[in-house]
């Protein structure tokens, strides 16, 4: 007796074992995706369906085994999602290859992202504290200004010695050393065989240029990030150089760099142990039971910290030294 692909010496059909992919019509989707999709539409319909039988559903439906449908139902209900198919980028949600048909499916039933026009007039999105603290300084460096206050900016940077530009400007009627030579000319300077030393750099200056004897030129040792030996020690011996060189009532602006914001003390946070969180607290006279718990102490903490919340730097620009 001959049969059938997929059909039984009794006639009776079985799903295919494997299937990558599942074709419905003039849709060519994922298979786990489109199982997914159409649990979330019989989950919908019918919310007291139970999974067996939800299961059972979808296989009659789909021609795929059970223990597929069920596994990946697991998967979503564990997870969220299912594992990302090569189609959408190794991403869910993220479209890049199918066509618009399929397409319009998956917005429609594989996502909850509404489907937009995207607009030309695409501005940068910021964390509202952003947008407070660059407000809040923009205010404050105007009303200075109108206080005719001098204002001083400072900041770090670090230079190769050898640095050189890839592109100048070349004279071509210069052939030679001779027509250089003839012609009182150059031939201009030759480019160094290396990088050189790592120079770092630090200076100060404000609308009427740098502020005198402030350059701090030193060589840096270590091929890494500058900001290793650019640190707090060597920041605050220079900065306290850098005040004796300012006016009275001056305003300086520098950026939140680490060593700029080394704290006169630590503040005990949620990994402080506890005894010294008492002991903190005890040095501020702060009143605490000692039948405390750990979050308790931590929120007696934080209500008196800002007092004692200080920054080396302020502390020594306070004091003009």
């Amino acid at each position: 007796m001959d049969t059938k692909p997929g059909t039984s010496k009794t006639g009776v059909t079985s799903p295919p074992k494997k299937r990558k992919q599942l074709n419905l019509g003039h849709l060519s989707l994922p298979e786990k995706q489109t199982i997914i999709n159409m649990y979330k539409k019989i989950l919908d319909d019918e919310p007291a369906l139970k999974t067996v039988q939800l299961v059972s559903k979808i296989a009659i439906t789909l021609g795929v085994a059970k223990s597929t449908i069920f596994r990946t139902i697991e998967e979503y209900k564990s997870t969220g999602m299912v594992s990302t198919s090569k189609h959408l980028g190794g991403r869910p949600g993220i479209i890049t290859c199918f066509d618009e048909t399929t397409k319009n499916y998956i917005r429609r039933f594989a996502t909850d992202v509404p489907y937009l026009k995207q607009s030309r007039k695409s501005v940068l999105i910021e964390r509202d504290d952003i947008v407070r603290w660059r407000r809040d300084y923009l205010r404050s460096i105007k009303k200075f200004r109108c206080e005719g206050r001098p204002i001083y900016y400072l900041d770090e940077t670090w230079l190769n010695e050898g640095h050189t530009k890839e592109k100048v400007w070349v004279d071509t009627n210069i052939k030679s050393k001779r027509d250089a030579l003839i012609q009182g000319l150059s031939m201009g300077l030759k480019n160094p065989s290396g990088k050189g030393k790592r120079l770092i750099i630090l200076h100060a200056g404000s609308e009427k240029g740098f502020v005198e004897d402030s350059l701090l030129v030193f060589e840096g040792r270590k091929s890494g990030d500058y900001h290793e030996e650019m640190n707090g020690n060597v920041f605050e011996k220079w900065f306290s150089d850098f005040l004796k060189r300012l006016p009275d009532n001056a305003v300086i602006v520098m950026d939140n760099a680490s060593y700029h914001s080394r704290k006169v003390e630590v503040i005990p946070t949620s990994a402080t142990k506890k005894s010294d969180m008492k002991a903190w607290l005890e040095s501020k006279n702060t009143d605490f039971d000692e039948g405390m718990v750990r979050s308790e102490l931590l929120y007696l903490i934080r209500q008196n910290k800002d007092k004692h919340n200080l920054y080396i730097t302020d502390e020594m620009a306070k004091k003009g030294k």
